[in-house]
């Protein structure tokens, strides 16, 4: 399966011509609080989120942008993550497949995601932070507070890898 590295502002007709059969959108720096402030680059991701038919991973910030463009909540977080983080798996299926019953991730947000939107299911939380993970309920989406991406977590590339699956079904 190949892989490509695009700018946020990829459309979505872009991405069907090209035949893509999934999306992961990184993170940033950025910060998400009213879906009515998105400029620039947030605004392009937003808008590609909720239109995207593929699979689709948002990581960190694109999973804070994934909340508030389902309708969910997201805000100063009480207690910042910076560092190594214990993330505890409470559902197991489709990207947490094998993690159970949790793994060390590396978290770097000063924002959280503290209301999941309607139909999406929480997959993981740490002990600050109540939405480390979730999932629509019958599309395949997800969004992730840690960075799999990094060595730091250590069962980072088992997610990627169970995301793959989804998108290979």
């Amino acid at each position: 399966m190949e892989s490509r590295l695009l700018p946020a502002s990829t459309t979505v007709e872009t991405l069907e011509s090209m035949g893509a059969e999934g999306l992961i959108m990184g993170g940033g720096p950025q910060r998400v609080r009213a879906m009515d402030d998105l400029t620039g680059e947030l605004s392009d991701a937003a808008s590609l989120i909720r239109k995207v038919k593929a699979p689709l991973l948002c990581i960190c910030v694109t999973h804070q942008l994934l909340a508030a463009a389902y309708g969910g909540e997201t805000a100063l977080a009480k207690n910042p993550e910076f560092g190594p983080v214990e993330v505890s798996v409470l559902d197991e299926g489709t990207i947490l497949q094998g993690l159970k019953p949790s793994f060390t991730a590396w978290e770097s947000h000063n924002d959280e995601v503290v209301r999941p939107p309607r139909d999406f299911a929480v997959l993981a939380n740490s002990p600050t932070c109540s939405v480390q993970a979730m999932r629509h309920e019958k599309l395949d989406v997800f969004g992730v507070q840690f960075h799999p991406e990094v060595s730091h977590t250590s069962r980072g590339m088992d997610v990627f890898r169970n995301f793959l699956e989804v998108v290979r079904k």
